[in-house]
């Protein structure tokens, strides 16, 4: 598959005219990112409740606005093998700056979280819904809604949001997540499953805190 055949919106994430995808897309992203924030960080039973509201109307739009992002088919073999190299790349960049300027801020925080949380929590909010929200927002709604059409003007500015997101407090810092950025929407574009970039992102995920678990605890 060539470059070029990569960015061309063949499938695209929905058939409305532009504008409406892209208002759709900014609505879809603010409900996702107060679903994943009220669900992962949920400190009583209201504010979970607000965040189970929140993922239904999420749920509701998707279909509302007839956005094509989880396909309830089997994965392909070829696409599974991307994941499973894309892990490995993510984690090789992850590492390799990490070598150079330390660990992340925003990795540190996720290490002293593990200290305070049961690790079944930890898992599901960072390893499961972390992926599932980040990946929907960053890859679904924003690189392939918001940018319908101009995938590598999407694919650029998608990944710098997600590497801004994680709060970098050196250009070291924001490099390493960029590039995560960078790999988990090349990973969507060349396979047009989410499921896989999400997949991915899980993986690496899990990783740092197996590594955490058996090294540095």
């Amino acid at each position: 598959m060539s470059i070029k055949k990569i960015f061309e919106d063949n499938e695209p994430i929905a058939h409305n005219k532009y504008k409406y995808v892209l208002w759709e897309s900014i609505l879809l992203s603010i409900i996702c990112m107060g679903t994943y924030t009220t669900i992962g960080l949920a400190s009583n039973l209201v504010v979970l409740a607000i965040g189970l509201i929140l993922f239904i109307m999420l749920i509701y739009l998707i279909s509302k606005f007839q956005f094509k992002l989880i396909q309830f088919k089997p994965l392909e073999k070829k696409h599974l093998l991307y994941g499973l190299i894309a892990t490995i790349l993510s984690l090789a960049i992850y590492w390799t700056i990490s070598a150079i300027i330390g660990q992340p801020s925003n990795q540190v925080d996720v290490y002293k979280d593990l200290n305070t949380m049961p690790i079944f929590i930890s898992i599901i909010i960072f390893v499961i819904l972390g992926p599932i929200f980040e990946e929907l927002i960053f890859r679904g709604f924003i690189l392939k809604g918001m940018f319908k059409e101009h995938l590598l003007a999407g694919f650029i500015v998608s990944s710098i949001l997600f590497g801004l997101i994680h709060g970098p407090t050196s250009i070291g810092e924001f490099i390493i997540y960029f590039a995560l950025g960078l790999i988990f929407g090349a990973l969507y574009l060349i396979t047009n499953r989410i499921e896989i970039a999400i997949i991915c992102h899980g993986l690496n995920n899990l990783v740092h805190i197996l590594i955490f678990l058996f090294v540095y605890k």
